[in-house]
């Protein structure tokens, strides 16, 4: 899936772009990812097949308050930093829509965000069990970094 940079900002900007939530309570941490994260990639899928711009959030049962999403974008930065993404990219190119596991908690390292690109949308259409089952694995170690981490950063 490709889409034009411009096109992109505009459904951000807008906030066009589908959205679900998943909350993670404290006893689902014990349970099967795969299960709790089915309906979130469900979405993402039938949103993605029909070139619609998406986003999942796990809300997260810690005292720190903290969040995994799952957007597909266009450049590794969170829809909330839109003007961000304008800045760095060429509003007239075409480009790849890829997705993006953003981890935010204050006690997760100084900038309080990680992301890391998990696979390009086309990939993840053509190959979704594959792809699903990578995310899962990286969001049950963020969930273990989540919960190890200190209360606080110094």
């Amino acid at each position: 899936m490709k889409i034009k940079t411009q096109d992109f900002l505009d459904q951000v900007r807008a906030e066009t772009f589908t959205s679900d939530q998943i909350e993670i309570k404290q006893a689902d941490l014990k349970k099967d990812m795969t299960k709790l994260l089915a309906p979130g990639y469900q979405f993402l899928l039938s949103n993605l097949k029909e070139n619609q711009i998406s986003q999942f959030k796990l809300m997260l049962p810690f005292e720190v308050p903290a969040t995994i999403e799952l957007q597909a974008g266009i450049i590794n930065l969170p829809f909330e930093l839109v003007d961000k993404i304008a800045l760095l990219t060429n509003s007239e190119d075409e480009v790849p829509v890829r997705l993006y596991l953003i981890t935010t908690a204050e006690n997760l390292n100084k900038s309080g965000m990680r992301i890391d690109e998990m696979a390009t949308v086309t990939e993840f259409l053509a190959k979704p069990t594959e792809v699903e089952a990578k995310i899962t694995t990286e969001i049950s170690q963020k969930l273990v970094e989540l919960q190890e981490a200190p209360a606080a950063l110094e």
